[in-house]
């Protein structure tokens, strides 16, 4: 007796069955966000990438040894006396004057 109860009360009970329209828009919605956490992601690793591709291939700058200072030092020159790169320089500035002028 209590199972045909039950049968009837589930008979008469309503089913609240969502639109399809509503199942729809949800999962259009669902889709949606879904492409966005995709995009935002690989928006992030490409700016990410591009940024460590920037740094870590930029020049390094070595001091080198030129020839001016290889040579000055191995010349052994006083204290008192001005090395010769600054005196070579001074030079090529008085030349330079001195062609101006002229």
């Amino acid at each position: 007796m209590e199972y045909n109860e039950l049968i009837t009360k589930a008979q008469q009970a309503s089913v609240d069955v969502p639109n399809t329209d509503a199942i729809l828009t949800g999962m259009r919605r669902t889709l949606r966000r879904r492409q966005q956490q995709r995009q935002a992601l690989f928006s992030t690793l490409l700016v990410l990438a591009v940024g460590v591709a920037v740094f870590s291939f930029q020049p390094r700058y070595e001091s080198h040894v030129t020839l001016a200072e290889l040579v000055s030092s191995r010349i052994d020159t006083p204290p008192t006396r001005t090395p010769a790169p600054l005196v070579g320089y001074r030079h090529s500035m008085y030349n330079r004057q001195i062609y101006t002028l002229l």
